[in-house]
């Protein structure tokens, strides 16, 4: 697998995570809720359920090692990027200290249900993979 293949596949794993993420918040943010809690759980469900079944897919069609390296990237990448979009919207947030604060939960978040995902795709690869024809 190609680096260049597995930054745009990282990029657009990271871009479409952020941009549902930021979303969401924006929604929260115009809604009349004062149920922080409640928003809160949702979008850690939308978190996990994104990167689980994304990595569920990227395990069954390329395998557990091709589509690893690709996740460990995009959750780094993503764990920058949803706190400085939460900064963003909300004018009395420092970027800094957003990325600080929320930068090793937001990894976790992401790489534990995306690596969950790829070992059962990974499993589900290797029982799909036809077997090498014997040579003789």
């Amino acid at each position: 697998m190609s680096p260049a293949r597995v930054l745009v596949a990282c990029l657009l794993r990271c871009v479409a995570i952020v941009v549902v993420i930021a979303a969401y918040v924006a929604v929260v943010n115009r809604s009349e809720s004062t149920d922080a809690l409640g928003a809160g759980l949702l979008a850690f469900l939308i978190l996990v359920a994104m990167a689980l079944i994304w990595a569920l897919v990227d395990g069954v069609r390329r395998g557990l090692v091709e589509a690893l390296a690709t996740w460990v990237l995009t959750s780094a990448v993503t764990a920058v990027g949803i706190p400085v979009a939460l900064a963003l919207t909300d004018s009395s947030r420092d970027v800094t200290t957003e990325v600080s604060d929320g930068f090793v939960f937001f990894v976790v978040v992401l790489l534990v249900p995306a690596v969950l995902g790829l070992a059962v795709g990974g499993l589900v690869h290797r029982v799909r993979r036809p077997a090498a024809a014997p040579v003789g």
